[in-house]
């Protein structure tokens, strides 16, 4: 279920700042609030956004739904990047595509892009996949998004090592269609 009102300690997550602060921006009028019977302050969702928008401070991506899912497939073979793509487009789950070829241009897509799926290759140029995993799992805006590791050097140690390296699943090359549609659904339900 969706959250619809935030306590001030939820706010003060959101937006990057103490607690005392959020307390002032209500007091202030800057931030709409209601006190609960018990005098608590709580946050309507719809009031949250409406004051992040208005100060430009940077939107948290799970506090807003889009329409359509996004969805980076990072893979140096624009083959498989052009299966992936296809595949996807012929699904029912209506979604944003882009590609990354190489591990640099991947995180810089993490940031401009802004998806809720990568779909990873391991062995990227530049930046492997194994710290491009890394660097997602520990940037706070983007920890969030889902993670599908491929690779054509299946093996133990590799699926092993980018599970560990806080993908959510894993497929081995070569792919196939309804395995790829399936591991995206459950990641991206």
């Amino acid at each position: 279920m969706e959250k619809k009102i935030f306590t001030t300690f939820e706010v003060s997550q959101y937006c990057s700042a103490d607690l005392s602060t959020v307390i002032n921006w209500i007091d202030q009028g800057k931030l709409l609030a209601y006190k609960t019977p018990g005098g608590h302050r709580r946050v309507k969702k719809e009031d949250l956004i409406h004051f992040i928008k208005e100060y430009q401070m940077p939107m948290p991506p799970d506090l807003v739904k889009r329409e359509k899912r996004k969805i980076l497939i990072a893979d140096d073979d624009r083959a498989v990047v052009d299966f992936v793509m296809r595949a996807l487009k012929k699904s029912k789950k209506k979604c944003e595509l882009d590609s990354a070829f190489d591990g640099f241009e991947a995180g810089r897509k993490l940031v401009t892009f802004e998806p809720d799926l990568v779909i990873l290759d391991l062995m990227l140029p530049g930046i492997d996949g194994f710290r491009v995993c890394k660097n997602i799992r520990m940037g706070k805006e983007t920890r969030h998004i889902k993670v599908l590791a491929i690779t054509g050097f299946d093996s133990p140690e590799n699926r092993r090592k980018i599970l560990s390296s806080g993908a959510n699943d894993y497929l081995a090359k070569p792919l196939e269609v309804s395995d790829l549609l399936q591991r995206v659904e459950k990641l991206l339900p």
